[in-house]
């Protein structure tokens, strides 16, 4: 992003936000909003229509990748400050849905997407207000 001179973007070093923290309100928000969607496609689902259906299965696999991006870059600090959860149980599993795909068991996905998120969101909506509000 180049400097509107405004410096109120987080484009530069002149900003009230530092480009860390600007990525990480970024980050925080790609994993809310992969939360929302993936709740969204499941919804009404049992799992034999969330194995049986390819774009069902393809949507949240994604957003279940976009989640393990977003955590993979977030710094290690603030993860730290985020508590005791899996991050590289979750990174790990964006690996296996990016590079082994025709391996990825229908089975995880469907935990992930329908036991897993409260406590993931639980974490990382008050962060995400804090790193808006500090």
């Amino acid at each position: 992003m180049a400097c509107t001179g405004s410096c109120e973007t987080g484009c530069c070093a002149k900003s009230p936000m530092l480009k860390s923290e600007r990525d990480a309100e970024l980050r925080l928000d790609d994993i809310l909003q992969a939360i929302e969607r993936i709740r969204s496609y499941v919804s009404g689902a049992d799992f034999a229509r969330f194995e049986g259906e390819a774009m069902l299965f393809d949507a949240v696999s994604m957003n279940v990748l976009v989640i393990g991006e977003s955590i993979g870059r977030l710094p290690d600090r603030l993860k730290d400050r985020l508590g005791a959860l899996p991050w590289r149980g979750m990174v790990a599993v964006r690996n296996l849905v990016a590079h082994g795909y025709p391996e990825l068991d229908a089975k995880i996905v469907w935990d992930i997407a329908t036991t897993r998120l409260d406590a993931l969101e639980a974490v990382i909506a008050p962060m995400l207000a804090e790193v808006r509000n500090p």
